[in-house]
């Protein structure tokens, strides 16, 4: 399982879904890897039941799949390892995957998801802005914000303690206009999540200049970001864009059924 990490983690970004799960649900998820000379497949089998999100949104599913290779070749030659007569979700980046996947399961698409980033010496000058406050301990106010959202406070508040994941507050702490948080996924890659405006906030800015406040910060640590986005949140695209990012990753997730 190390030496598959490592081989993973040569290029973190690309890699990232698979290691970002792999570290987060070590008693959940099964590493498979493939080979033919320096070219390499790998697919993270991952408990659907593991992940509130996955659990929620998927209910059906017995285990989320995740591919990533140097072709398709290398993809089927993996699906050997996926379990058969189960509901299944495929996350896959690029055509290909999904060409060489339907051709042993009948595949219905869900939903595509976006991921930014950009250089942190790209992010390091976004200056600081004075009506938002970044550090470990983001209120009451922000936590519950934060755990209407699934995001739950034992979930966050260790890893804020430990430094692996810091908060982000627009306005008063009794009453943030807008709230994110930034963690770590793998090393220097870390993921911006928990962006919520309340509703009497929306429309004026706040939601931007607090992403906007997290990736300086990341950028000022060396940290590269990674911002994800639904498909259908033009506003959310357009933030990202304004802000420098561009996209690295485009996940669609497909369903099987049994």
């Amino acid at each position: 399982m190390a030496d598959v990490q490592a081989l993973l983690a040569r290029d973190p970004l690309r890699n990232i879904v698979l290691l970002k799960h792999l570290q987060a649900y070590p008693g959940h998820a099964r590493l498979h890897h493939v080979a033919d000379g320096e070219r390499h497949g790998f697919l993270v089998l991952l408990d659907a039941a593991a992940t509130s999100w996955d659990r929620r949104t998927y209910p059906d599913a017995r285990f989320v799949v995740l591919v990533a290779g140097d072709g398709p070749d290398l993809t089927r030659a993996l699906l050997d390892h996926v379990p058969r007569g189960v509901g299944l979700i495929f996350k896959l980046d690029g055509e290909e995957d999904f060409a060489a996947v339907a051709e042993t399961f009948a595949l219905e698409r869900r939903m595509r998801i976006l991921s930014f980033t950009a250089p942190p010496a790209e992010l390091a000058g976004l200056g600081a802005d004075p009506d938002v406050r970044i550090g470990p301990d983001p209120g009451e106010a922000a936590f519950a914000l934060f755990a209407a959202q699934d995001h739950a406070r034992a979930w966050l508040q260790p890893r804020l303690a430990e430094g692996s994941a810091f908060a982000c507050v627009a306005g008063p702490a009794a009453a943030p206009r807008a709230v994110c948080f930034a963690y770590e996924n793998w090393s220097r890659v870390w993921e911006i999540g928990g962006v919520f405006t309340p509703q009497d906030a929306r429309r004026q800015g706040h939601g931007a200049r607090a992403v906007r406040a997290v990736l300086g910060e990341l950028g000022r640590r060396g940290h590269f970001p990674r911002y994800q986005v639904h498909e259908d949140n033009l506003a959310s695209i357009r933030l990202a864009e304004s802000a420098g990012l561009r996209p690295f990753l485009r996940l669609t997730h497909y369903t099987h059924a049994p």
